[in-house]
This record gives C-alpha cells, sequence and structure tokens, in this order.
C-alpha cells in the first residue's frame, strides 16, 4: 500500500468519515503489517502514526449505543499493539503489561492432521513432509510441488470396491496442507473437522462427507456432479468456492458460496427445504437448522478468517466467540454470572496466546476473564 494511500485513509478514519470498507481494508493491513510493506514509510512515521491512531480512537470517537462499535475500535487498536513489528519495544512493553495480570497462558492451536487410510493405518501431517506418503491401489498420496496432499490416480482401477480415507483435525489443530482430491478439487480443514472421501472417482457422481468446517475450491465438472454430505443437506457444486461450517455445537449449518453456484437439498422428508433444492448466488449464505432455512448475503471476510489466520468477529455474541476460541485453544468456558449481552467487533491473528485474544475484548470493559488450567472464565 502506498503511502498516500495509507495517509488518505488514516484521515478519514480520525474524520469519523471512514466507510465500511475502509475501516476492513485499514484493520487488514495492520493484520497483515510486513516489512516489505512498511517500506513505504520510514520508521519514525510508522510509529507516530500508531500512536497517532491509538490517540484518536481513545479520545475523539463517539459511538451510538445502540451498536456498539468501541468493541470492533478497541481491537483494531489492539491488533496493532498485539503484533510484533521487530524493534518497537513500545509496543512489546505494553502488551507484556496488559497480559501480566492473567496467571496461566494458553498457547494457540498447530498445523497438524491426521490422515487415515482404508487399511486403518493413520498418518500424521506436519508442516515440511515431501514425497510419496501411501499409496491406496492405484493412487498415490503425497506431497506436492505446490505444499498439498495430493490424490494422484496412477492407472486403471482393478478393484471392484472404491477404497476412502478420512481427513480429520482435533480440537487445536488446523490442517498444514490443502487437500488435493484424485479430481483436483481442493479442501481445506479447520479445527475438529474431517473429510471422507474416496481415493479416487470412479461413479457417475463425486460425493464426500465431512464434519466441522471445510472450504472447497471444486474442479467443475457437469457429467460427475461433487456432492457434499454434510448433516441432514447435500450441497451440490456448480463450479464453485464454498465454504461449510456444520460443528455439532452449532445449532445451524452455514454455507457461503465465493464463486460460482451452488444447490442445497435435503432429503425429501424435510420440512425445511424443498427437495428439489435451493440456489446460492455468490456472496450468500444459507442457514439452516432442524426447523427454520434462510439465506441472506454473507461477511465473507468473517467466514473465511480462520483459513487465512485470524479471527473475524463481526457484531458476534460472546458465547459465539468463545465457541469459537475453545476450538483452537482446546479450553473449557465456563461462566460466572450473568453473561455479556454487548456484540463484540475484533479481529486479531490466530498465532497469538488466548491472553492476547481475552485482553482485546476486556478493552471493550463489557467482559472480563480469568484462566486457570485450561478453564476459562466469562465474567461481566
Amino acid at each position: 500500500m502506498e503511502k498516500k494511500e495509507i495517509e488518505a485513509i488514516l484521515d478519514k478514519y480520525r474524520a469519523g468519515t471512514a466507510s465500511e470498507e475502509e475501516i476492513a481494508l485499514l484493520e487488514s493491513w495492520y493484520l497483515d503489517f510486513t516489512p516489505q510493506e512498511t517500506g513505504a514509510l520510514g520508521e519514525e512515521e510508522r510509529l507516530q502514526t500508531f500512536n497517532q491512531v491509538w490517540s484518536d480512537l481513545e479520545s475523539t470517537y463517539i459511538y451510538p449505543k445502540t451498536i456498539k462499535l468501541w468493541p470492533r475500535i478497541a481491537a483494531a487498536a489492539s491488533v496493532i499493539f498485539a503484533l510484533s513489528f521487530g524493534g518497537y519495544f513500545l509496543l512489546h512493553k505494553q502488551r507484556a503489561e496488559q497480559t501480566a495480570y492473567f496467571k496461566n497462558d494458553i498457547p494457540p492451536g498447530h498445523n497438524r492432521a491426521t490422515l487415515t487410510l482404508a487399511n486403518g493405518e493413520k498418518i500424521i501431517l506436519t508442516k515440511g513432509l515431501s514425497g510419496q506418503l501411501a499409496q491406496q491401489a492405484s493412487t498415490l498420496i503425497g506431497v506436492n510441488s505446490q505444499n498439498a496432499i495430493a490424490y494422484t490416480v496412477a492407472g486403471k482401477n482393478v478393484n471392484k470396491t472404491v477404497d476412502y480415507n478420512t481427513l480429520s483435525t482435533a480440537i487445536g489443530e488446523q490442517s498444514p496442507y490443502p487437500l488435493v482430491l484424485a479430481d483436483g478439487t481442493k479442501v481445506w480443514l479447520d479445527a475438529k473437522s474431517s473429510i471422507t472421501f474416496p481415493v479416487a472417482f470412479t461413479g457417475k457422481e463425486r460425493e464426500v462427507k465431512i464434519t466441522g468446517e471445510a472450504y472447497f475450491e471444486v474442479i467443475h465438472d457437469s457429467a460427475h456432479p461433487f456432492k457434499v454430505a454434510v448433516k441432514d443437506q447435500i450441497v451440490e457444486d456448480i463450479g464453485t468456492h464454498f465454504n461449510i461450517n456444520a460443528y455439532d455445537d452449532e445449532n445451524t449449518v452455514r454455507t457461503t458460496l465465493l464463486e460460482g453456484s451452488v444447490k442445497i437439498s435435503v432429503p425429501a422428508s424435510s420440512s425445511a427445504l424443498m427437495k428439489d433444492g435451493i440456489m446460492l448466488n455468490p456472496g450468500q449464505q444459507s442457514v439452516m437448522n432442524n426447523v427454520t432455512f434462510n439465506i441472506a448475503n454473507s461477511d465473507i471476510e468473517k467466514v473465511m478468517a480462520w483459513k487465512n489466520g485470524y479471527f473475524r468477529f463481526n457484531h458476534d455474541k460472546i458465547e459465539d466467540i468463545m465457541r469459537e476460541l475453545s476450538r483452537w485453544y482446546n479450553i473449557d468456558v465456563q461462566y460466572s454470572g450473568t453473561r455479556p449481552d454487548e456484540k463484540f467487533y475484533a479481529t486479531i491473528s490466530r498465532n497469538r496466546n488466548i491472553s492476547e485474544v481475552l485482553v482485546m475484548l476486556e478493552n471493550t470493559k463489557g467482559v472480563h476473564f480469568k484462566i486457570e488450567g485450561r478453564r476459562v472464565t466469562v465474567m461481566q
């Protein structure tokens, strides 16, 4: 980002005239701050900018009572001070002071997944693997040059049955590699998720099953439809990039379309959706539970935050936030007294210890936390 662009957005930000897109861009810039990008500003200018933004946020913003924007702005400011810009000891000192009162801390989740082969053999996937890992029938499994777990069909399948594999992540894990299925479709898994799939697609349809959360970039083939079975619904690709959130501890299944088109259908016995299915357009999200179904415009940045390495909370309840944190930090969440009823806006890296996320939320003055071992108690 050029210096003039940064200054223009910061001027609007200070004046309170920045659009939602510009605020999101500014937050994203702070989140993705790298030495290459900071070359547009000198060292002294950068530090002055951070200090000025922090000062302006504390002293000049006035927020309506109906929608509390302070949590969002405090979160953005916290991200500024949470990120590590080598050499800025002032920022490190402030962060240390903020988190010091937590007696314990919990590190973030890590890149790890388990690949279970058809014969029950398990392969632990971590960063740094290369070459062939296994072979299932005529399909080779290995880490390719694009750092992905790839299934490559090397010859004709002479078996009458199709072998199935499962890629899974536990609580506190995220797959270190995208999975490339035999048809070229790419899949990413969030924490506490799984995908069960054939090592080669041989029938008229390509079908996989998932739990938890997964993002798909499907290779379209109208002659062989790609379908995802998740809980009580089927998501069918029509040239598509989409995300599905279907955790057991959530009361809804959320399917979000980024590109192309998908059709969502359920068993004919269900009254929630017509058996012929409902189509989604890019940017739309379907929200379905056992009783209701609706379609609305989606916050794509929020939906894809997990895949891009950060948390993004947008008008979220504390219960929703803590469920997401529990899957990444492997914590037991308890509530003491009345639960906070305000909504939170926040953006922060998933690579941070939990204390930094909790301090960011505490900046709203509407919630407080206590860490005891792996138990986090939420207090008003």
